[in-house]
């Protein structure tokens, strides 16, 4: 599904010259008579707020319409946002009104935006939507679709985040809603008549956890559509229940997360120097936003990447119910966490509330737990586990053949017969390499759509789609030496290249 909405574009403000170009020509403004010396449409405003960028970004800057929004950040923060008017190249106003550009490279792709609004956000809170693995992606840019997708679940919407609400957000943090998540909800993803769990089994699942106040995990082989069921069912929930829920956020574990990325914790503030404040955690930012009660629910990817001991911490207590206050102070106030039914509604700067309704959904590959951090049962009670199988894959050949070309006209990929079989082959290797480890349809997707759209030799493209797609997810994985023996003796791939690439990426001997 594509999303037509406003796109958003990252414009970076850190050096003193853009922030000097900045508070000129977007916060200040230039006046109207001094851009219609070098423009023949100018927007109907005074002053005329004016960004712009260099030709080699001319490609990004290409794909900018009216409509779309800037975010300026610097120092880790989002300062402002911009609404675009219009857009247009002119070289002799970028040299007129941005004196100072750098390289003899003047800002010759202009844009011109409406009055600009102040945000404040932190740049961590962006790059956590959008699954930036570093925490400063510099240059202009677009925000990625994930991303974009992220704020307008969060949010409700991209001008929502923007421009903020003109009322208070209203959450009846005590409401629980009986849920009813629909088989439509889940329209698009394709389970055969042989996969051990049909769409409204599933459903049903889903249902009754909720309902029965659990937070879910779903667990089963990779690629088996973990990830897409549970941002599905969140976005059908916060929309069918829109009285209750503020939105969904997702994110993704690693083995690097503590408390700090779940509750929070100390950073340097706003004005530098010794002074530290609070930062909310991801939990914690489903909680409050701009000092407003939120009730956004949290999707986990790959939660048992991370030491949960160590990364959830005191949120093993509020995830049975209980309140609990955190070893940390805003305005020289204990921060605490209640549960809505011990609050009297009223919110400070120091108190958090978890609604009733709040969920966490988390995914889990079955696949690597073995070599992944365990979970305690003291967490694992807390959540019901919902299985996500991998279909059966025939040993025949031209049932192989026949299971992939369904899930092909799902995709919308067209593929002609042999390679079909030739994927599917794949497909029942991998899944009968090691007993009980299994993968799902997604890694068959991308092979199909990789080798389906080459003009390389059949053998050479499917070898290179098997190292980029499959290899991957081997990693860290007991006995992958046995599922890559597998792959080499098939006449479809390259055995040679397999077992070189294997040995040095996936750190695995071969017996002679």
């Amino acid at each position: 599904m594509t999303y037509d909405g406003p796109a958003i574009f990252r414009a970076p403000i850190g050096n003193s010259a853009a922030q000097e170009n900045f508070r000129n020509t977007v916060l200040d403004g230039v006046d109207r008579t001094r851009i219609a010396g070098y423009a023949e449409d100018v927007p109907d405003t005074d002053p005329v707020r004016v960004w712009g960028t260099k030709e080699s970004v001319e490609g990004t800057w290409s794909n900018i319409t009216p409509g779309d929004f800037l975010i300026f950040y610097r120092d880790g923060t989002y300062e402002y946002a911009a609404e675009v008017i219009g857009t247009e190249q002119n070289e002799p106003l970028g040299r007129n009104i941005w004196p100072n550009f750098e390289d003899g490279s003047p800002w010759l792709c202009i844009i011109y935006l409406r009055e600009p609004v102040e945000l404040g956000v932190d740049s961590s809170l962006i790059h956590d939507l959008a699954g930036y693995d570093i925490d400063y992606p510099m240059g202009f840019a677009p925000l990625n679709d994930m991303g974009v997708g992220g704020i307008r679940g969060r949010f409700g919407s991209v001008e929502s985040f923007v421009y903020g609400d003109s009322e208070p957000t209203t959450v009846d943090v005590t409401s629980e809603p009986e849920v009813t998540v629909p088989v439509e909800a889940l329209d698009g993803l394709h389970f055969p008549e042989n996969h051990g769990t049909g769409k409204e089994a599933l459903v049903e699942k889903i249902n009754d956890a909720f309902n029965a106040g659990k937070h879910i995990i779903f667990t089963g082989p990779p690629g088996t559509g973990k990830t897409e069921i549970a941002r599905r069912v969140s976005d059908h929930i916060v929309s069918s229940h829109d009285d209750v829920f503020t939105g969904f956020e997702m994110t993704t574990a690693t083995a690097d997360w503590s408390t700090f990325e779940t509750v929070g914790g100390y950073m340097p503030g706003e004005e530098g120097g010794d002074d530290l404040e609070f930062q909310a955690g991801q939990v914690l930012r489903c909680l409050k936003e701009r000092n407003q009660q939120r009730n956004d629910l949290l999707i986990i990817d790959e939660i048992n990447r991370s030491d949960i001991d160590k990364s959830f911490g005191q949120l093993f207590t509020l995830l049975s119910g209980q309140g609990i206050e955190l070893p940390f102070t805003r305005d020289n106030e204990e921060i605490t966490i209640q549960p809505a039914n011990e609050t009297d509604g009223s919110l400070e700067p120091h108190e958090y509330v978890v609604p009733s309704s709040w969920r966490i959904f988390a995914t889990m590959n079955s696949y690597d737990k073995a070599s992944l951090y365990e979970m305690s049962y003291a967490f694992m009670r807390r959540f019901a586990f919902i299985y996500i199988d991998a279909p059966a894959v025939p040993d025949d050949r031209i049932e192989q053949g026949r299971l992939v070309e369904e899930y092909a006209n799902v995709w919308d990929i067209d593929a002609e017969e042999r390679l079909l079989q030739d994927v599917g082959e794949i497909w029942h290797v991998l899944n009968a390499g090691v007993d009980e480890r299994r993968i799902g349809p997604a890694l068959v997707r991308d092979i199909l759509a990789h080798a389906s759209n080459s003009k390389q030799d059949r053998k050479d493209v499917l070898t290179e789609a098997v190292m980029s797609y499959v290899f991957p997810q081997l990693e860290g994985v007991r006995r992958r030496e046995q599922i890559v023996d597998g792959l080499a003796t098939l006449d479809q791939l390259h055995e040679d290249r397999l077992r070189s690439v294997g040995g040095d990426l996936l750190q695995i001997r071969f017996d002679e």
